[in-house]
C-alpha cells in the first residue's frame, strides 16, 4: 500500500498534468478532472488489480470512466502507472491517441466513452461478464453528478441490482457544477443515498478529497459487498487550484494564459521529491481462473439444421439462434420484456443462465451488451426495431467502441404489423442502422433466409471476415418459403428471384413488399408483362457490381419497401446507380411517406400502395 503522503503528491503531479496538457491543447474540461483526482489516485495505486503491460484484460480490475471529458485525469493515471508511454502534452491533437474524450484508438481504452450516462450500463455488463466466469476480478465505474441525471443510469441501478452484482463499484463524483450551472440535486448528499438505497444498493457516504477516507471506502467494496455498491463523494469542481474551486462558468475551459497557469501551479506546491516519486507498479492480479475463459475454438455451423416450416422472420431467427446456442458457449442473448413477440424465449428454454431479461430498459440493455462483447461475449438484442431508436445514441457510441461482434433484432419491421399502429412500427430502422459508420444491415424475407443468415454472421465473424455491429430486420407475418436449402446467401449480395430476357421493370424489395411484389409479377405476368424481382437481403453493405450486374440494364426502377421514405433503401440504391453511372429513364422509391393509421396489414399495404394491385398499376402505368 502507498501511504497517504505518497497519494497525496502522487494527487499533486496527477493535477499538475491535467493543468498543462489542457493548458498546452487550448481545449479541455480541466476543473472536471480536478473534483476526481483523489478518487482515482487512490483507486489505481491502492487499490485496482491489474498488468501495466496488457491492460485490460477480463481478469483484471477494471476502470469504467464515464464522465469521458475527464479524459486528461484517465491519461494521467495511465501514464504515471506505467499503462501507456504517450506524450500527455499531444492531448487533443491531430492524429493523437490521446484525444479528447477516450477513444478506444488508444489500446488501454476499452470503451469510447463522453456522451455521458452510458458507462454505468457499460459496468453492469463487465460486472456480470466476470460473475458468470467466476473471476474475482471487479469493476469501478466513475460516474458525475451531472450525468446522474440520465434515466439510463437508473435502468442500470435496476439491473446491476436484480443480477446482484456485488463486485460492481459506482464512484459517484459529486461536484455540485454541470456546464452552465449547478446540477439538479447540488451537493444534497442525503438524496443521492436516498436513491441508491431505494434501487438495493450498498452505499458509503465520504469526502471525495479526503484520502483516508477514500482508502477506506474501497476496502469496504472489497471486504464486505454483498450487493452493489456506491461511494457517493462529495468532492469541489476545480479542487486544488483556489481560483477555480466551486466557481461556476469554467466548465470545458482551461487555463487561459502562462500567468494563470504558474499561479495554479504555485498553488500545488510540488517540490523536487514529489517529481522524483518512483511509480513502481505493484498489484497484479491472480490469473488462474483464466482458464475459465470458454472458447470458440472447436465447432462447425454447417451442422445445423434449418427449419423449413414456413413462419415469420421474426420466428424463424430464434429458431436458428437457439441452435446456435449449443456451438457458441459465449453467446448471450438480451431481452427487452418482448421474448414471447422476438421468440427468444426459446433460447431462455435452453440456456438460462445465458439469458439476460433486461424489461423496459433498451438504452441499458445496449449498455450493458457493450460490456459483455468487450469481456468475451457475443450479445444478441432483440425487441422491436421501433424501440431501438430510443437507445440509438448507446449504439452509435458502441461503433467508436469497436465491439468483436454484437447482434441487433429489430423485429415488427414497417406497416404489415397492422392494428398496433404507428407507435409500433418500425419505420426509421434502417435509416438509424445504416447512418453508422460501421455497420451490417440484413433484412431476410423468409424463413429460410433468416435462418441462413444468421449462420452466415456467425461464420464469417469466425472467420475474420465480418465484425462490429450487425442489424437484423425482421418481420411481424407469418410468410411462405421463397426459397429452398440450396440456397445460400451471402453477405454484400442480393438475389433474383423473377427475371427473364425480356423485363421491363426492376422491382427491389425485401420482407413482407416483396412477397406482394412476386404477387404483382403473377397478375402482370398474365397480362403479358415480365419484370424482374430482386430480394434486397443486403441492405448494407451491398456488392455494388453485383447488384447492377443483377439489374442488368434495365431503365426502369422501383425500389418497394415499408419503411419512411426518408433515408431508405431507395436512397441507398439511388446513390449507388448515381455512383456508378448507372443510366435509368425511370426510377422511383414506393414507401412510407405519411404517419401510418392503425388498421388490418393487408388495409394498411393497400392504404399505403404498397401491396400487389399498387405494384402492378405503377408497372403498367410507367409502361
Amino acid at each position: 500500500m502507498i501511504t497517504i503522503s505518497k497519494i497525496a503528491q502522487l494527487a499533486k503531479l496527477i493535477r499538475k498534468d491535467i493543468l498543462i496538457s489542457t493548458f498546452e491543447a487550448k481545449s479541455g474540461h480541466p476543473t472536471s478532472c480536478l473534483s476526481a483526482v483523489e478518487l482515482v489516485v487512490v483507486l489505481f495505486y491502492n487499490h485496482l488489480v491489474f498488468e501495466t503491460y496488457n491492460y485490460p484484460q477480463i481478469y483484471h480490475d477494471e476502470f469504467v470512466l464515464s464522465k469521458g471529458h475527464a479524459a486528461p485525469l484517465l491519461y494521467s493515471i495511465y501514464k504515471r502507472t506505467g499503462i501507456i508511454n504517450e506524450d500527455l502534452l499531444s492531448l487533443r491533437k491531430l492524429g493523437s491517441l490521446l484525444e479528447g474524450h477516450p477513444s478506444v484508438r488508444l489500446k488501454a481504452v476499452k470503451y469510447a466513452t463522453g456522451s455521458l450516462g452510458q458507462g454505468l450500463s457499460i459496468a453492469v455488463g463487465a460486472a456480470w461478464a466476470r460473475k458468470y466466469r467466476n473471476l474475482n476480478s471487479k469493476v469501478y465505474v466513475l460516474v458525475g453528478d451531472g450525468e446522474f441525471a440520465e434515466g439510463s443510469n437508473y435502468e442500470a441501478l435496476t439491473l446491476a441490482s436484480k443480477y446482484n452484482l456485488n463486485n460492481l463499484c459506482l464512484i459517484l463524483d459529486v461536484n455540485r457544477l454541470g456546464q452552465s450551472g449547478q446540477t439538479y440535486l447540488a451537493h444534497q448528499i442525503e438524496k443521492y443515498s436516498k436513491i441508491l438505497e431505494a434501487f438495493g444498493w450498498q452505499y458509503v457516504i465520504i469526502d471525495g478529497h479526503n484520502i483516508e477516507a477514500i482508502d477506506q471506502a474501497y476496502k469496504k467494496f472489497n471486504q464486505e459487498a454483498s450487493k452493489p455498491f456506491a461511494i457517493i463523494a462529495k468532492t469541489i469542481k476545480g479542487k486544488g487550484v483556489s481560483f477555480l474551486e466551486d466557481k461556476d462558468n469554467w466548465h470545458g475551459k482551461p487555463l487561459s494564459n502562462h500567468e494563470e497557469l504558474q499561479k495554479a501551479l504555485n498553488e500545488l506546491d510540488i517540490n523536487q521529491e514529489d517529481i522524483d516519486i518512483q511509480i513502481l507498479y505493484r498489484k497484479y492480479p491472480d490469473v488462474d481462473n483464466q482458464t475459465n475463459i470458454q472458447s470458440n475454438d472447436h465447432f462447425n455451423l454447417s451442422e445445423i439444421d434449418i427449419e423449413t416450416k414456413p413462419m415469420a422472420t421474426r420466428q424463424a431467427i430464434s429458431v436458428a439462434l437457439s441452435k446456435v446456442g449449443n456451438y457458441i458457449k459465449n453467446l448471450i442473448v438480451l431481452d427487452a420484456d418482448v421474448k414471447n413477440s422476438t421468440y427468444t424465449e426459446y433460447f431462455e428454454k435452453l440456456y438460462n443462465d445465458r439469458f439476460i431479461q433486461c424489461h423496459i430498459a433498451e438504452q441499458a440493455m445496449v449498455g450493458i451488451s457493450l460490456g459483455l462483447a468487450k469481456n468475451g461475449f457475443i450479445p444478441y438484442l432483440s425487441t422491436f426495431g421501433a424501440f431501438f431508436t430510443r437507445a440509438f445514441d448507446f449504439i452509435r457510441m458502441m461503433v467508436y467502441s469497436k465491439p468483436p461482434l454484437v447482434i441487433f433484432t429489430g423485429t415488427h419491421a414497417g406497416i404489415s404489423i397492422g392494428e398496433d399502429g404507428a407507435s409500433q412500427m418500425a419505420l426509421e430502422d434502417i435509416a438509424m442502422f445504416t447512418s453508422l459508420i460501421e455497420s451490417t444491415v440484413l433484412y431476410p424475407s423468409d424463413s429460410i433466409s433468416a435462418q441462413k443468415l444468421l449462420i452466415e454472421v456467425f461464420k464469417q465473424h469466425f472467420e475474420g471476415r465480418l465484425k462490429g455491429i450487425v442489424y437484423f430486420r425482421t418481420s411481424r407475418p407469418s410468410t411462405s418459403n421463397i426459397y429452398n436449402l440450396n440456397e445460400n446467401f451471402e453477405i454484400g449480395k442480393v438475389k433474383v428471384v423473377k427475371k427473364s430476357h425480356s423485363d421491363k421493370v426492376a422491382i427491389l424489395s425485401a420482407g413482407v413488399p416483396l412477397f406482394e411484389a412476386l404477387k404483382a409479377y403473377e397478375l402482370l405476368q398474365k397480362e403479358g408483362i415480365n419484370i424482374r424481382v430482386i430480394d434486397l437481403y443486403t441492405v448494407k453493405p451491398i456488392d455494388e457490381k453485383y447488384l447492377i450486374k443483377s439489374i442488368d440494364g434495365i431503365k426502369k426502377i422501383i425500389v418497394v419497401e415499408e419503411h419512411s421514405i426518408y433515408g431508405s433503401i431507395g436512397q441507398i440504391i439511388s446513390y449507388i446507380l448515381l455512383k456508378n453511372g448507372y443510366q435509368t429513364d425511370y426510377f422511383e422509391i414506393m414507401a412510407v411517406n405519411e404517419i401510418p393509421l392503425s388498421a388490418p396489414a393487408n388495409d394498411l399495404l393497400s392504404f399505403h400502395k404498397l401491396d400487389s394491385i399498387a405494384i402492378r398499376d405503377k408497372v403498367k402505368s410507367i409502361l
